[in-house]
């Protein structure tokens, strides 16, 4: 199964995330000094920054790809609980099963960032038990959102920070088994029975075989050590990542496979376990293909080590991986409901959003410039093109001269191109205030002030950017020269 296959079934998919969430800081700049206090780097702070974690992180992923996303978890009566809860909530996440424990802490980590290394890491959190009436609050919230919200699948992610207890899993399995949910968790501990019920377990390495207690060196320790997780959960299928070595996953009913990570470089492992089990759920739920999501699992995992901090991963960047190792995929064509959904996670964490539209009927070398140029303004680039409709009211009944359907299979394919969508509309003023992109480029036949949507990113904090255009390049040249030139014979455009 190809991946823009899967990444188009993906989409939409409901999903709610159980489990302990945090706030991840990161206090960002540079150390170039010892402090004459005591023998440790001085920081130059240059920027702060905060992204939802653990459990939270786990829901960023799946928005990023697409998913629909309700997160339940407990947050601390303090300013971090709250900014949580609103970083939450900005990026799509459903938060009405959150839960307020006046009595602990909003789990907070805040690193000290110098350059590309993390020089320290401050923790204020606790990691004992929810007390036995929040417990019963976040099952009774759970039960809710399971009812209202009719997940296709629930991820426990589990940071060992006291939300994820044995009951609460108990209770999870029980409501979902009944509806037929499919239930995956990513574990921590020693006791695996607290899983009990599971449908997937996504341990690492190391978490394995503490878990099992077998030291895994060879082929056949591992499938011994999975064996031995099944038989302590109960799990339909145990995904096992190794680091370097990519994934390997086994089934109760026999069906076992490895796949090899590509070689690249590993920038930092945070978060790798949240986008595994994310985008292996994800596929799972989708395709019922154990195969195929574990392979889209390693790949995300792999793009995700190669990032600073708690990352996720665009469908582009899946493709672009896929195309990398010699897949084949068609399309990053989104609607513009599903583009909102992503663009919220890419936000989310950090991401500056490019936007530029037009008809791009008649594709010519001014438009890649443009295209380029506007790609290294952010970190991804959509592009918006005009219906066959909109673009016969603009230019005429004679246009478009390429279809619509075309017109956007021709941008898929670009590699500085993230995501193509089709707007209805004569302008994309409704398109521009939906996506909230941080740059709006346009041509240089247009004046800034004269750029539909430059009022809208301005006041969200974005910038208008104009990129000049290639002289005597255009659609219309080209058609003009088209029809001067046609019945004649030997003639090139």
């Amino acid at each position: 199964m190809i991946i823009d296959e899967i990444l188009k079934k993906i989409a939409g998919r409901r999903v709610l995330v159980v489990g302990d969430i945090m706030l991840d800081r990161y206090i960002r700049g540079t150390a170039e000094r010892i402090s004459p206090e005591a023998p440790v780097p001085v920081l130059k702070v240059r920027e702060e920054t905060s992204s939802p974690g653990g459990a939270g992180n786990v829901a960023l992923n799946l928005l990023t790809l697409g998913a629909r996303v309700e997160i339940a978890g407990v947050v601390g009566n303090d300013p971090d609980g709250k900014a949580l809860v609103k970083e939450l909530k900005d990026s799509g996440a459903g938060t009405s099963s959150i839960v307020t424990d006046p009595g602990r802490p909003t789990t907070t980590k805040t690193r000290l960032v110098s350059g590309t290394s993390q020089i320290a890491r401050m923790d204020r959190e606790t990691s004992a038990p929810l007390p036995k009436n929040i417990e019963k609050a976040l099952a009774a919230s759970i039960k809710k959102t399971l009812s209202k919200f009719r997940p296709h699948a629930v991820i426990i992610s589990d940071y060992d920070k006291g939300a994820v207890t044995e009951s609460l899993v108990r209770e999870i399995v029980k409501l979902s088994g009944k509806a037929g949910i499919f239930v995956s968790a990513d574990p921590k501990g020693l006791d695996y029975s607290k899983y009990l019920g599971v449908d997937a377990i996504t341990p690492n390495l190391s978490e394995a075989e503490s878990a099992t207690g077998i030291k895994i060196e060879n082929e056949a320790s591992l499938k011994k050590a999975a064996e031995r997780l099944l038989d302590i959960t109960g799990a339909y299928v145990a995904v096992i990542t190794m680091g370097g070595k990519g994934m390997s996953y086994f089934s109760s009913d026999g069906e076992h496979g490895s796949v090899p990570s590509l070689a690249r470089e590993v920038f930092d492992v945070t978060g790798a376990g949240d986008t595994a089990v994310s985008v292996f759920t994800l596929a799972y739920v989708s395709t019922g293909d154990l195969g195929a999501s574990v392979t889209a699992a390693n790949a995300a995992a792999g793009i995700t080590v190669g990032k600073s901090g708690a990352a996720s991963v665009t469908p582009g960047e899946m493709l672009s991986h896929f195309r990398a190792a010699g897949e084949e995929d068609s399309s990053r064509f989104k609607t513009r409901k599903e583009l909102a959904n992503i663009l919220s996670g890419l936000r989310a964490r950090g991401k500056k959003v490019v936007f530029t539209n037009g008809c791009f009927d008649l594709f010519h070398a001014g438009h890649i410039r443009l295209l380029n140029d506007a790609r290294k303004l952010g970190d991804v680039l959509v592009v918006a093109i005009n219906s066959d409709a909109s673009v016969s009211r603009l230019k005429g009944r004679e246009r478009p001269y390429v279809a619509e359907s075309g017109r956007a299979a021709l941008l898929s394919s670009l590699g500085c191109v993230d995501y193509v969508t089709v707007f209805g509309e004569d302008t994309p003023l409704e398109l521009i205030k939906e996506l909230r992109p941080d740059v709006l480029v346009k041509g240089g036949d247009y004046k800034p002030e004269d750029v539909v949507g430059k009022d809208v990113v301005e006041a969200g904090g974005g910038e208008v950017k104009i990129i000049p255009l290639v002289d005597g390049l255009s659609t219309s040249s080209i058609a003009r020269k088209i029809k001067r030139d046609s019945g004649k014979s030997g003639n090139k455009i």
